[in-house]
């Protein structure tokens, strides 16, 4: 960790941008869905299997990749990370069928997994000790900023150049910053750690009640995330006749109203608020709130209040993780580790949430199927937050 006195605040928003343009991987998605399915002649199935399989990575291997950041430097595996997730998306472009859009979609991943565990270290090294809760609490905003912003510049992207323009264009948004990265960032890497033993030190770190606890959480809170802000446009669609381009912007704010609670976290804990009783109160939100979104008969002005009630409350669940995952680091070394844990629980509700979902729904017919399975991981949430109550969670 930094022990300078001043934040070098630029550096913490190239590396939190940094994130949210690979979070955009994801946003790109959720906006045109439904015309990939169309172009491509996708079932529902395979377009829950574009976005999971995105996640993959993160949810095999988020820990480990952890640790290789931790041994060979933080800002090299970041920016070869943004550099591999960009040669993804210029491949996925050309993709002419499912199976080439997935091994496209799988290589994206990889690429954004080394990034996302790689990033947090670099916000933690260029913060103040004062100042660093802040910086972590903007980082924990990187994926509803990203997927947001994603989903408000597609429509007219995609209506001037299709989904592959789309695909291409972020593409090129990722070679740019992993280029002002490396330039911002070299000062706050450090060489990395190639001590063998301090490689079991940091992976036992991982494997603890506290941190697996965290990692629960998040799968549960990324298992209801991600489905919903991926489909919701096509729920509005599908399910409400509603246009492209108002879909679009309707779910945008959906997905940009999870920023407010990754920042309001920060600011609560500071104040003196619990952590579990913040993450308790976020998944009971969470599940009322998505299943009246999936609900057929929820007319569409209600479909977004409740999306937006949704993603807001949603937001108090990343944006706490990440401030109690630091405390739970024996050494600086392990910040990664454990950052990569909490991303492959993500990783793993990322991957598992949108299959189910879209496999529900496909053989039932109806989206209110989805309903039940945001109840579903709430209360699973619910479970795993209470255990975070201090001096439980290392029973």
């Amino acid at each position: 960790m930094s022990s300078r006195q001043d934040t070098r605040w630029v550096a913490v928003f190239v590396a939190v941008i940094a994130g949210c343009v690979g979070a955009a991987q994801i946003g790109k998605v959720a906006a045109a869905l439904s015309v990939v399915i169309a172009d491509l002649d996708l079932t529902l199935v395979e377009g829950g299997l574009v976005v999971s399989l995105f996640t993959l990575t993160t949810a095999l291997s988020g820990a480990v990749f952890g640790i290789f950041a931790d041994r060979f430097g933080h800002l090299r595996l970041a920016v070869l990370g943004l550099l591999i997730s960009a040669a993804g998306a210029f491949a996925g472009a050309f993709s002419s069928g499912a199976p080439a859009l997935f091994a496209t979609r799988v290589i994206e991943g990889v690429g954004f997994t080394l990034a996302v565990v790689s990033l947090p270290p670099l916000v933690s090294a260029a913060a103040s000790v004062r100042d660093r809760p802040l910086a972590m609490g903007l980082w924990g905003a990187f994926m509803p900023g990203g997927i947001g912003l994603m989903m408000l510049v597609s429509p007219p992207v995609l209506f001037a150049f299709g989904w592959r323009g789309q695909w291409t264009g972020v593409g090129w948004a990722l070679v740019a910053i992993a280029l002002v990265l490396w330039l911002t960032c070299r000062q706050d890497d450090g060489p990395g750690r190639r001590d063998s033993r301090g490689l079991k030190v940091i992976g036992a770190a991982v494997l603890k009640p506290g941190p697996l606890l965290l990692f629960g959480c998040f799968a549960c809170y990324s298992a209801m995330y991600v489905p919903l802000t991926s489909f919701f446009t096509t729920i509005l669609i599908t399910q409400k006749q509603v246009a492209l381009d108002v879909a679009a912007w309707i779910g945008a704010p959906v997905v940009a109203s999870n920023i407010v609670g990754n920042m309001s976290a920060g600011w609560l804990v500071r104040r003196g608020t619990a952590p579990h009783r913040l993450l308790a109160v976020a998944f009971v939100v969470m599940g009322i709130a998505g299943c009246m979104v999936f609900l057929a008969p929820t007319p569409v002005w209600m479909k977004a209040v409740f999306g937006l009630a949704f993603s807001a409350f949603g937001g108090l669940i990343p944006g706490t993780l990440f401030i109690l995952a630091p405390g739970l680091a024996a050494h600086p070394a392990q910040i990664a580790a454990l950052s990569g844990l909490l991303l492959q629980g993500a990783g793993v509700g990322q991957t598992l949430g949108p299959v189910l979902v879209s496999a529900g729904v496909e053989a039932a017919g109806s989206w209110s199927v989805g309903g039940l399975a945001m109840l579903a991981a709430a209360a699973a949430g619910l479970v795993l937050s209470r255990r975070l109550v201090p001096g439980r969670e290392a029973g």
